[in-house]
Parts: C-alpha cells; structure tokens; sequence
C-alpha cells in the first residue's frame, strides 16, 4: 500500500516528538528516523507537483515545519484508485 505524502510528513513529526525525550546517539537515531519519512513525503509528492527541501533543516529536534507543509498543501489532489464514491445510478437502466 502506498503512503501519501502527508502521511509520511505525519509520520516525521510524530517520530521526532517521541525522539524529544532522548538524548545523545538516541536521539540522532530518531532524528534520522524522521529525516527518512521526510525523504519518502517529498517522493510521495513527486507526481503531484513535488516539494523542495532546500530550505528545511535537516538537524533540528524541532524544524520550521511550516516550511514542509505550505508546500503540502499546495499540492495537487491525490489519485486514488478504487470504486467511485457515489454510484452511478444510469448504469441500470
């Protein structure tokens, strides 16, 4: 199953909250941890009209998210396949 990319951005914050309580070479290896979901946001994002992360700060406990998710939200919709929501009724007759 694939991942949007507001999910793994999710998943990045909450990494790095769980990893504020550590210290030391634990609390780099939660840092990496989210490091790597915001990696997969900007590939999830890719095809919808991408992010740039040039301006995000890859070491901080608590990065400038604000940076991430305006871009997150400017993103096109995502395509989901599956069955249509409302059925179309037309189809019967």
């Amino acid at each position: 199953m694939l991942f949007l990319a507001e999910q793994h951005l999710v998943a990045a914050k909450l990494v790095r909250i769980n990893g504020a309580t550590r210290a030391g070479a634990d609390l780099e290896k939660f840092i990496k941890m989210s490091n790597s979901f915001v990696v997969c946001a900007r590939l999830a994002a890719k095809s919808r009209g991408g992010i740039n992360l040039d301006r995000f700060d890859w070491k901080a406990l608590s990065p400038d998210w604000s940076v991430v998710d305006r871009q997150i939200r400017g993103l096109a919709p995502p395509h989901i396949d599956g069955p249509p929501l409302v059925p179309d009724l037309w189809l019967r007759w």
